[in-house]
């Protein structure tokens, strides 16, 4: 199926940033392209390197599309001197992985619906629930519903335990699951 081999490379592709220490931080449709039928990363305008010691970057700005964001991009943590600096690590890309495999499940993404404060808001907000409408592939559902956990921590990692690329039902087709 297109979207779970598109989906599967994309992950690749942001594997293979990851293990160079190197956070998108603006991952969105646009920025996959095909070449020759292999999916490529582009558009790295705002991605930043991580040192070998950490886990998270800092940002200075807002800087994103909003429709792709996570909770983490958007709230300000307050650890800058300034108290305006984001911290955004992979699990910051792995929200947006899930925004866009929404989108490609539903033709739009999970807070498509909402104007821009309500949006804000949405994304941040713990209480307000994500809706999946029915759909036959519930292995799908799943893998959004773990990238779309607010907290950067519960969200699973592309490869290792309870990897999406690696492990996970939707793209291990000995794992499957399919409503009748």
């Amino acid at each position: 199926n297109f979207t779970r081999l598109t989906w599967q490379q994309m992950l690749s592709a942001v594997h293979c940033i990851h293990e160079e220490r190197v956070i998108h931080g603006d991952l969105k449709p646009a920025n996959f392209l095909f070449v020759r039928g292999t999916l490529k990363l582009i558009d790295f305008g705002i991605a930043k390197a991580m040192n070998d010691d950490t886990t998270n970057i800092y940002r200075d700005s807002h800087i994103g599309t909003l429709n792709y964001m996570s909770p983490e991009a958007i709230v300000d943590t307050g650890s800058g001197v300034d108290g305006v600096r984001m911290k955004c690590g992979k699990a910051s890309d792995i929200w947006s992985l899930g925004c866009i495999l929404y989108q490609m499940v539903y033709g739009r993404t999970p807070f498509a619906n909402l104007h821009m404060v309500q949006k804000l808001q949405a994304i941040i907000n713990p209480n307000y629930k994500i809706k999946f409408p029915d759909i036959l592939e519930e292995d799908a559902v799943d893998a959004m519903r773990q990238c779309l956990r607010r907290n950067p921590q519960e969200r699973p990692p592309i490869v290792g335990q309870g990897g999406l690329l690696n492990e996970h039902q939707f793209l291990n087709s000995n794992r499957r699951n399919t409503r009748s």
